[in-house]
């Protein structure tokens, strides 16, 4: 399968509101390889999660798939390969938690505040309605994460503590090692 090309932060396409898939156009042959296509880009570039924005396609489409070996996050527990069309949130935990987090779009890390658990509702790649009730506060993450690309924001929007935003292989080298606490 053939992947497409992620676009990279300062793309226009990565600002604009996505706007949703009918359950016609989803059951299109076309649209279908899209989901293919997209599906592989996520696996390929090692990512946990996708929009659609992120290839310059401005549909509200997310993958997420947290791989048990994937090299980028090696601790982190699997979660499905999951399509979702038209996703939406509709319960946010009151608790947040503070976290890194990349972007397949930008070579960056920050710390992002995150609610730690959340509900998502959309469709899969069928039409069929489903929810995900997601108590693992690194797959709510990703969920927000990619959803909030679906809107036009990125990670680097809603960071609070700005002296965190470091290019991926200077995380990798002073950060990535470090407890949370400890850039306070």
């Amino acid at each position: 399968m053939m992947q497409l090309r992620i676009i990279r932060l300062g793309h226009p396409k990565l600002r604009l509101k996505s706007k949703k898939v009918s359950v016609r156009e989803l059951k299109t042959e076309r649209f279908q390889l899209f989901l293919d296509k997209l599906t592989t880009t996520c696996i390929r570039s090692k990512g946990v999660g996708i929009a659609a924005p992120q290839v310059g396609v401005n549909k509200r489409v997310i993958v997420v798939f947290v791989e048990k070996d994937n090299p980028r996050y090696p601790d982190k527990k699997p979660f499905p390969l999951t399509i979702l069309i038209n996703p939406t949130i509709i319960r946010r935990d009151l608790v947040k938690k503070e976290d890194w987090e990349g972007d397949l779009s930008a070579d960056l890390r920050a710390l992002v505040p995150r609610a730690v658990a959340c509900t998502i509702s959309g469709m899969d790649r069928d039409g069929n309605v489903v929810v995900y009730e997601l108590s693992d506060d690194f797959h709510a993450r990703v969920f927000q994460h990619e959803i909030d690309h679906l809107d036009g924001i990125l990670f680097i929007d809603k960071v609070k503590r700005k002296d965190s935003i470091s290019e991926t292989a200077m995380w990798r080298r002073y950060l990535k090692k470090k407890r949370l606490a400890e850039t306070d």
